[in-house]
């Protein structure tokens, strides 16, 4: 008489029960990372933070060439694992005082001159008091956070611009762009989403010959029957309202047609004109939850750049301009009259420049050229928006192992701050210390441990509970630059 084999004892069972035992093996050590078949957002593989190992650090260089990079699909949604909380009271709560160790509450802004960060904190004061901006518009106050992927992310940007949000109002989520350029882009609080049909030229290559990448470093190009969704969450208590959609485009001789396609009606525009300029086609809705979708029509080449959802009302608007990969040298590459004409198109009050990390990856880098390149930008930008505060933002800790093991800060991390302070000081800019304001030295090493959880195991990148922290340091200091800024004028 023979045993009958039970289905869930079978041949098959056994070899998954193998398979899910092989996958299982890279997430038993943060070293094996590279191995791992999916990531949490916050998690990078070595080859996203460490683009070369060749010594010269030619190979860093962003690719000119003249394609551009093909993108897949892409959604905007957010999840348990890659999102901040969806409302206050989930919010995490700061770590243990003695995690930020020198500071209490928050670290103050650098102000060279003692004016750099007026213009800010008079477009603010303006935006507290509800005025009138002028010509009938609302004081609306607009930031713009330039990093890397660290705020292409949207964690720390995501958090200061709640805060900002229900302190001064909701003027809309702001800048986003028209498709996903990068494998880790994402906004908290926004509904977005890309078809196939879009290629890009970006900062970080393949580049583009004009310069012209746009407010986020990204030009796309969208072919017929390409198209892309733009829209207020779904979810939470975050991002519910939008009065217009302003799309940012470049008009230029070859330039193809539009569609916009909102409630059943749609609305069509053309991009050609007879040179290349920045412009902006806006689009109104009723003051609420809405999403309209964007869809090239052919003739010609529709080129984009991306879409803010802004409402008619005074408050503040946070764009998060990050970049997978980026380097402040990279930004040498955009035009500088089409930079101009992007930031006389967004008006923004506040200009903020976080980079630092990716330049800790070089293998021979060197301080001089890094504070020329840094000192090029810097000057562009006061030139590309000459009414707006511009402030450096050093880059947070980062760790590496020692011969023993030991968890501690990567050295270059300290001589990159020491350039950024040295030149935000000879150039009349701001500067706020992430690092010191986070903890300073083997914060990084601190917060992988944390419980919560603040970084993740690469080292380098912080957990959305470790954004809430960053987050609310950075809007803890700007607060205090604009009480200090109100004090003096009452």
């Amino acid at each position: 008489m023979t045993t009958e084999e039970h289905p869930l004892f079978g041949k098959t069972t056994a070899a998954l029960g193998v398979m899910l035992a092989i996958l299982a093996v890279p997430y038993l050590s943060p070293r094996m990372v590279k191995y791992r078949v999916a990531l949490m957002p916050w998690e990078h593989r070595p080859a996203e933070t460490a683009t070369t190992n060749d010594p010269s650090g030619a190979a860093a260089q962003p690719i000119l060439t003249n394609g551009e990079q093909k993108l897949k699909a892409s959604a905007n949604e957010a999840t348990v694992s890659n999102a901040l909380p969806t409302s206050s009271a989930e919010q995490t709560p700061p770590p243990d005082p003695a995690l930020l160790a020198k500071t209490k509450g928050s670290l103050a802004i650098e102000d060279p001159t003692g004016h750099v960060m007026d213009a800010f904190c008079e477009s603010l004061a303006k935006t507290d008091a509800k005025a009138d901006a002028g010509a009938g518009e609302p004081a609306v106050t607009r930031i713009l956070h330039y990093g890397d992927s660290v705020i292409t992310s949207d964690y720390i940007s995501g958090t200061m611009r709640r805060k900002f949000q229900t302190r001064f109002g909701d003027s809309g989520h702001g800048f986003i762009l028209a498709a996903n350029a990068w494998e880790w882009y994402f906004h908290n609080d926004v509904a977005h989403w890309a078809s196939e049909g879009f290629t890009a030229n970006r900062i970080t290559g393949p580049l583009t010959q004009d310069g012209a990448y746009g407010l986020g470093g990204v030009t796309f190009h969208a072919e017929g029957g390409a198209q892309a969704n733009f829209g207020t969450a779904a979810n939470g208590e975050y991002g519910k309202k939008v009065s217009r959609f302003d799309i940012y485009y470049l008009e230029q001789p070859a330039g193809g047609d539009g569609v916009i396609l909102f409630g059943g009606k749609s609305e069509r525009f053309t991009t050609r004109g007879e040179k290349k300029v920045s412009r902006i086609k806006s689009f109104t809705v009723p003051d609420g939850e809405a999403k309209i979708t964007l869809k090239s029509w052919g003739n010609g080449d529709l080129r984009l750049f991306g879409v803010a959802l802004e409402r008619d009302q005074a408050g503040v608007v946070y764009d998060a301009l990050g970049a997978n990969g980026a380097r402040i040298r990279l930004w040498e590459a955009m035009n500088e009259a089409h930079w101009k004409d992007q930031m006389e198109l967004r008006k923004p009050a506040l200009v903020v420049l976080q980079f630092g990390t990716n330049e800790s990856e070089d293998p021979s880098l060197d301080m001089n050229v890094y504070e020329k390149s840094l000192r090029t930008v810097v000057g562009r930008l006061k030139n590309a928006a000459p009414m707006a505060s511009i402030l450096i933002a050093a880059p947070l800790d980062r760790a590496e192992k020692s011969e023993s093991g030991a968890l501690k800060t990567k050295p270059v991390i300290l001589k990159l701050i020491a350039s950024q302070r040295k030149i935000a000081k000879e150039e009349g800019v701001a500067f706020w210390d992430t690092f010191t304001a986070m903890g300073g030295e083997g914060t990084m090493g601190k917060w992988v441990k944390a419980s919560p959880q603040l970084a993740s195991w690469d080292f380098t990148h912080p957990t959305p509970a470790g954004a809430e922290v960053l987050g609310t340091l950075f809007f803890d200091a700007l607060m205090a630059s604009y009480e200090a800024h109100a004090a003096t004028r009452k």
